[in-house]
């Protein structure tokens, strides 16, 4: 890595707040099948539909209790499953970075991007651009 041959790197910290609510699961689950080939998505798909779609909450206050109100988005705190559901449905966002040439760790709701600047100094000073 840059930083251990004393290169400057550009690192980029981000803490996704609420993350685990934002996982719509209909884009997770078409994610889940272009992950997985054909024969293994089916199975794959309908147990985390199982686990996902029966998610469901209601408000009380002060003994009052709300409507049940199945959830479209998210995925239960505190569950085991969680960071892996969270990581899987980020993953596009690394390939992408990857594209780029942007270096990441991704870990539940905490992305680190890391740029080696040498690289780009390197290509402005020679091009102009």
């Amino acid at each position: 890595m840059s930083i251990d041959q004393d290169k400057p790197v550009l690192l980029v910290l981000l803490d996704l707040s609420i993350a685990f609510d934002t996982v719509d699961h209909n884009v997770f689950f078409f994610r889940l099948k272009d992950m997985f080939n054909l024969s293994l998505s089916g199975n794959i798909v309908e147990w985390f539909q199982s686990y996902l779609e029966q998610s469901s909450q209601r408000v009380s206050i002060h003994g009052i209790l709300s409507d049940i109100h199945v959830l479209l988005s998210g995925v239960p705190h505190g569950s085991v499953l969680g960071p892996l559901v969270f990581t899987m449905y980020t993953l596009p966002f690394g390939i992408i970075a990857q594209q780029h040439g942007v270096k990441y760790n991704l870990y539940t709701d905490d992305i680190k991007l890391y740029i080696y600047i040498y690289i780009y100094i390197y290509i402005y000073i020679n091009t102009g651009s």
